[in-house]
């Protein structure tokens, strides 16, 4: 595979993410960089990128031969209106490396309205990009509780994209394939993309502070929840009457929330009003939360909707308990035992309690076949595929 694999890379791999904010598309990103220039010496990765997510990709990668970057500037607020104005600074950042010949372009997309200035420019030369799509839900779901005005907006928005965007792209990959199901309900033009899912990889070198005792050893439930609070889907409030069901039985039951700095004050004010306060740890966001996180924590993921979620991911590479939502991504790749019935909290109570009396060779044993489907080697075989399969398409 490698051999083969090797040999089609014949021109520099080209990524493009205009992010403005740093989250779990980069994170990808950096970690799939990563994984391709270790299985690959001599290929050349050119990232044209933010200095925020330079910084971010360097995180994963260090420094490490083949990876070159190029700044760019950020996407804009409202980004599908605003893009035009960046469209000169890609024009002169894009068009030396296509004159040089590059061919495959991947934009790591954190949702459809990033890098819409470089698919433009890409689109007057008449080639059209891969997309990693890291969140394909339509923005209107996200603001379904906000105003009726903000609500018009992310119509018009979704509307746009729907018609007008992704039929800019050759193919959209998904970081799953219930994401990829669902946004094929999206397209609404004459030229839809192909689809395809490529599973991310994150977090693969780091390590616990801990040690690995038998997690039924504690006396009590420990909740961890690891996230953002700025999303509505991610449904961080539910932990509150998760925590507030089990300790009518658990007394000693506790939920530490690790949270970015832009939440925690929001956060902070409704667990001052909830009655749990004593009960509540809150931390400002590390650069790696695992290695706070005890052996014998149960991390609670109650969303309401993710594209893969790295969370679980990561739970589950340092073989910590989890408990998460009933949601077409986790049946794809949690092990059911873990998923609860339903949204409600006692739902999630009771998961939780089920969870918590297992033991850690349980733990292992469910995690075990998972964790080998989301192996650095089985995202470079499924990246290289749709590299070689991209390259059959392009004349």
């Amino acid at each position: 595979m490698s051999q083969d694999g090797s040999r089609a890379v014949v021109q520099p791999i080209v990524f493009v993410d205009d992010a403005k904010t740093f989250g779990g598309a980069q994170i990808a990103l950096g970690w799939g960089i990563r994984s391709l220039l270790l299985h690959f010496p001599g290929v050349e990765v050119v990232c044209i990128c933010s200095p925020l997510t330079r910084k971010a990709i360097l995180r994963s990668t260090g420094a490490i031969e083949g990876l070159r970057f190029i700044d760019c500037p950020s996407a804009l607020p409202l980004n599908v209106f605003a893009f035009p104005l960046r469209l000169w600074s890609f024009y002169r950042l894009l068009t030396p490396i296509m004159r040089q010949g590059a061919r495959l372009w991947w934009f790591n997309l954190a949702d459809i309205e990033s890098c819409l200035a470089p698919l433009a420019i890409l689109g007057l030369r008449g080639m059209r990009p891969v997309g990693w799509l890291h969140n394909g839900e339509a923005s209107l779901f996200f603001n379904a509780r906000n105003s009726f005005p903000r609500k018009i907006l992310c119509g018009i928005r979704d509307a746009l994209a729907n018609r007008y965007i992704f039929c800019r792209y050759r193919k959209i990959v998904s970081p799953s394939r219930s994401s990829e199901n669902s946004l094929k309900g999206r397209f609404n033009c004459s030229r839809p993309p192909r689809t395809g899912f490529l599973y991310p990889i994150s977090g693969i070198d780091s390590e616990r502070a801990v040690g690995c005792e038998d997690a039924s050893s504690s006396a009590s439930i420990r909740l961890w929840m690891i996230g953002r609070l700025a999303y509505g889907h991610k449904n961080n409030l539910a932990g509150l009457d998760v925590l507030r069901v089990l300790q009518e039985e658990e007394k000693g039951a506790s939920l530490t929330v690790v949270l970015d700095s832009r939440s925690i004050e929001d956060f902070r004010n409704t667990v001052t009003g909830s009655g749990l306060a004593d009960s509540i740890c809150l931390r400002n966001w590390e650069a790696d939360p695992w290695i706070s996180v005890p052996s014998d924590a149960i991390v609670l993921i109650p969303s309401f909707y993710e594209s893969f979620c790295l969370v679980a991911k990561e739970a589950m590479y340092h073989g910590i308990k989890m408990v998460v939502s009933p949601i077409p991504v986790f049946f794809e790749w949690v092990p059911n035992e873990l998923i609860a019935c339903d949204f409600s909290a006692k739902a999630f109570a009771e998961k939780v309690k089920t969870v918590a009396a297992m033991t850690r060779d349980q733990i292992v044993a469910l995690y075990e076949p998972v964790l080998e489907r989301l192996t650095e080697d089985a995202f470079v075989a499924k990246f290289l595929s749709l590299l070689k399969e991209e390259s059959r398409q392009i004349v």
